[in-house]
């Protein structure tokens, strides 16, 4: 059984373990990337648009709106003190996000602990590792032979192209969650807008979104007319990963970035900042949503917590994520509590762009137990949710029995697409992503964290990265891939790729073999003894 733990443990946790996201170099490069982007006319071609959802009907506040608040006065949907009370109905969204279950991927192209100058691995120094051809890696293609439909990715230097791999993803049938790095946040010496107040980033996210959306997250096609759009491959955008655990107060995470709100601020502002990215491009077609991806922690000095918000009788910040989630979605219905004045709807966002996120390092049962049961009865119920990260730490060790793992990943697909989870006593579940495709060799052991990757590397070099300004000119070696196997000998991705369920249908998928791709032993070796040692 795992351990709920607060944002300040996992923090301590996690504090030797992070890896440095995009190079702290970007801020002149953007701003120039920006402005020839804005240079381009805003009438542009691209493939015809499908036909756009009808947007969600406007979620009212007041309490007469509301069935069974109907005898009380005011607002109920949130209160002015911040309370969504437990007569207000489900949030309705239309958010435009399909049912799946993707796969985390950062191939970082090495076998000690160590930092990169960079870890966008969309960007074409890495194609060696997920292109086609020659002595690439492919590893898109193996994971969409395993029956993955989505990738999540995490780095993303907004400098550099990223069509290239959009590209082959949709010619695979793969589909993107894209998310920014930690740089506007927490790293930029220009902006660190998450660190200080007044704690908004509208204006950092505005200016680095517009550099994705000019290196590749924006469609055009010259066969066909229309204005520009979302790239075809784009599932979805992840403003930031765990906020909870980098957004400070004075040098501090958790304490008063919490209790005082300062990290919802943060979210509410790069939303909204991201929203005037694409209105400077008016970008027409379907438009992914916005999500932000939180740990598997407790919150019980959040704002939302603290003014009495509950699930069923249960302060929402005693369960995992609730807190943040709850604080989020009452600063978007009523910005004026987190002392934020949008430019966009963040209303109408909410319930049309949105999705709800959430890391996990535990099995069904406690997801079940710490987030969708408790969730199932609050108006929150009615947006989508997603397993941002899903793969239990104590089913992932080399005495662990994948049958296990295996089991429990079915449980969970076996969810998306329902109107519930759980035996029918949780809300339902949208999507989740398998944590992770490789070792995270460079992280080191701590936190288990070399146990969660289903492919580990082999000791055959096919060839090398490419050499570029984001990689300071090195190269790394690109190792052949081998599926990880437990001390049986049994595989976890061949597990992964036998356990989809989809409601009653199974939709396995095949592993490529790898018997060509001899085992590392000295490096294997080394890694089971750290792991052992933890």
């Amino acid at each position: 059984m795992g351990e709920i733990r607060t944002a300040e443990t996992i923090q301590e946790q996690r504090r030797q373990q992070c890896q440095m996201s995009t190079l702290c170099v970007l801020g002149s490069s953007v701003l120039t990337t920006l402005i020839i982007m804005l240079a381009f006319p805003a009438k542009v071609v691209v493939p015809a648009s499908e036909p756009a959802k009808p947007a969600a009907k406007p979620y009212p506040a007041a309490c007469s709106a509301h069935t069974n608040c109907a005898d009380q006065q005011g607002d109920c949907c949130p209160t002015n003190a911040g309370i969504l009370m437990g007569c207000c109905s489900q949030i309705n969204a239309e958010t435009n996000l399909s049912p799946f279950h993707g796969m985390c991927y950062a191939p970082t192209p090495a076998k000690n602990v160590t930092t990169l100058p960079t870890d966008d691995y969309m960007a074409k120094w890495a194609q060696p590792l997920w292109g086609a051809g020659g002595s690439n890696r492919d590893d898109l293609n193996a994971i969409r032979q395993m029956g993955f439909r989505v990738l999540r990715v995490y780095g993303n230097d907004p400098r550099l192209s990223h069509v290239g791999f959009l590209n082959r993803c949709k010619a695979l049938g793969l589909k993107v969650v894209v998310a920014f790095s930690d740089w506007p946040y927490t790293q930029d010496p220009d902006g660190m807008c998450a660190t200080a107040p007044p704690y908004s980033c509208f204006a950092e996210v505005r200016q680095q979104f517009s550099a994705m959306l000019a290196n590749g997250f924006v469609w055009r096609d010259m066969k066909n007319g229309g204005e520009a759009q979302y790239h075809p491959a784009i599932e979805a955008i992840i403003l930031i990963n765990e906020p909870e655990l980098k957004i400070t107060y004075q040098g501090q995470i958790a304490k008063e970035s919490l209790s005082k709100g300062y990290y919802t601020k943060v979210l509410l502002s790069a939303l909204d900042g991201a929203l005037s990215a694409e209105s400077d491009l008016k970008l027409a077609g379907p438009k992914p949503p916005f999500t932000v991806v939180h740990s598997f922690s407790t919150c019980e000095s959040c704002i939302s917590s603290v003014a009495g918000n509950k699930a069923g009788e249960v302060p929402v910040g005693n369960h995992a994520a609730l807190g943040f989630f709850y604080d989020f979605v009452l600063g978007a219905l009523k910005p004026e509590l987190f002392d934020y004045k949008p430019q966009h709807d963040l209303k109408e966002a909410l319930q049309n762009r949105w999705a709800l996120g959430f890391n996990t390092q535990d099995t069904s049962d406690v997801i079940c137990s710490q987030v969708l049961e408790p969730l199932k009865d609050t108006p929150l119920s009615g947006l989508p949710i997603w397993a941002g990260e899903y793969k239990a730490w104590y089913q992932s060790m080399p005495e662990s029995k994948v049958k296990d793992f295996k089991q429990d990943f079915a449980t969970v697909t076996s969810w998306l697409g329902q109107s519930g989870s759980c035996d029918g006593k949780g809300a339902p579940i949208t999507g989740v992503s398998l944590f992770e495709f490789q070792v995270s060799y460079f992280k080191g052991p701590g936190d288990h964290q070399m146990t969660f990757g289903i492919y580990e590397l082999g000791s055959t070099q096919l060839g090398s990265t490419a050499k570029a300004e984001e990689t300071k000119w090195q190269d790394f070696p690109v190792w052949c891939r081998r599926q990880r196997r437990n001390n049986d000998g049994d595989s976890w991705a061949q597990a992964a790729a036998e356990a989809f369920s989809w409601g009653v249908e199974v939709m396995g998928g095949t592993v490529l073999d790898d018997s060509k791709c001899p085992k590392d032993a000295e490096n294997a070796a080394v890694a089971e003894e750290l792991a052992v040692q933890v």
